[in-house]
């Protein structure tokens, strides 16, 4: 089936997470792939949505969606399998007010000079151990506890809480390279983490003003796209971006502030495995399935991939875009509009069309594709290039429409 391709190239920059860096709240916390908020503004105009609408973010990832949501005065309910997505997203628009955090920091703050060391108080896995050594964890550890002492609110406490999460890497000794972590020698900081802490503290801070009202409008909670807590019919609008089919696995990215905060080893495993497959760890329990026809071409080419575990991965990364494709129509409303950022992805040199497959996926889930806007060419890897090659993938925005009688 053809589907109306477009491009938008001067929305490349809306699809990396560059500009959110330097923008208030937004730079709380970011994931490496993340879009920013001037896409999520430019559907919001395009569709002509208002504050009598509601979106949804299935792949709630570190709040855009949200965040951009709510700058515009629209509801917005975010989803993810991952705890600190989910605390991320939800600290950012939890609506904690200045006066109460300027209290609670002045409290906390005069805790942080230095005092004799006391050992670690808490127990944690020997990832988190190997990556923060030489005292480092110690510091952390005490930090985490003074957070845990300091007389304020949760949403106070989560502030600053998300604050030290987002120090962890600068002092770790296992760095993010691209879907895994990478040992050094050592790490780029030399200061104390408590003067790291403070200063991200204080950026924080600059982003806040008077608490927000209404601020259960935008939500985010543990839940599995596959198999979503909606009612029927809950959404005019979706603006997502699945992870890409590209073998990052976020559960080792960032399992040092998993196993940190949230999760033991073996249940960041369990994670691991129920994870979106795009990555070939992942081995989900899914919800049944029947009328699920892989996309016509995908298995031509993929026969000749010489890892058959990619194989399986991409098998699987698009019976899980059907299900979520599914759900999606299940959860919007009539004339609903829908937008999933997509890449795509070239394995042993055979192109993988991620977007045209979703397009077809969403079709069999009874939503009609609209459109797929290309928004960014990428470069492919040094390994495939030097093999095959260089050919840009695309990235784009399909975009789908939802309507009953189809």
């Amino acid at each position: 089936m053809a589907y109306r391709v477009t491009e938008s190239l001067a929305w490349r920059h809306w699809v990396t997470p560059k500009i959110a860096k330097v923008q208030p709240v937004h730079r709380w916390y970011l994931f490496p792939h993340s879009f920013t908020a001037e896409l999520v503004h430019a559907l919001v105009d395009e569709w002509n949505l208002s504050e009598e609408d509601k979106i949804l973010d299935p792949f709630v990832g570190a709040g855009t969606t949200l965040v951009a949501a709510k700058e515009r005065g629209i509801a917005c309910n975010g989803y993810d399998l991952s705890p600190l997505a989910v605390f991320a997203s939800k600290t950012k628009v939890s609506g904690v007010g200045r006066r109460r955090l300027d209290a609670a920091w002045t409290a906390l703050r005069s805790t942080l000079e230095p005092d004799e060391p006391v050992g670690v108080r808490r127990g944690y896995s020997e990832l988190v151990k190997k990556a923060l050594p030489e005292g480092r964890l110690r510091e952390f550890d005490g930090i985490a506890s003074r957070i845990d002492q300091v007389e304020c609110g949760s949403s106070e406490r989560d502030f600053f809480r998300l604050a030290l999460l987002s120090v962890i890497p600068r002092f770790s000794y296992a760095v993010a390279n691209g879907g895994w972590l990478r040992w050094i020698s050592e790490s780029t900081a030399t200061e104390p983490v408590a003067d790291a802490f403070r200063r991200r503290v204080e950026v924080m801070l600059s982003d806040v003003h008077e608490r927000d009202a209404d601020t259960d409008k935008w939500t985010a909670s543990i839940g599995d796209v596959r198999s979503l807590p909606d009612d029927d019919a809950a959404y005019s609008a979706v603006i997502t971006s699945p992870p890409y089919p590209n073998r990052h696995d976020y559960t080792r990215v960032f399992g040092i502030e998993l196993m940190f905060q949230f999760l033991d080893w073996e249940r960041v495993r369990e994670l691991r495995y129920q994870s979106f497959h795009s990555h070939p760890e992942s081995r989900p329990n899914r919800p049944s399935v029947e009328e699920y026809r892989p996309p016509a071409t995908l298995e031509a080419r993929i026969e000749g991939l010489e890892d058959v575990r990619i194989q399986r991965m991409l098998k699987g990364y698009f019976l899980d875009m059907f299900l979520c494709l599914r759900e999606l129509a299940r959860v919007c409303r009539d004339e609903a509009r829908i937008g999933i950022v997509v890449g795509n992805a070239r394995y042993d040199g055979a192109v993988i069309p991620v977007d045209e497959y979703t397009a077809e996926l969403g079709e069999q889930a009874k939503l009609r594709c609209s459109e797929i806007r290309v928004v960014r060419w990428r470069g492919n890897s040094a390994q495939q290039m030097g093999k095959f090659g260089r050919v840009a993938s695309r990235e784009s925005i399909v975009l789908f429409e939802k309507h009953e009688h189809r």
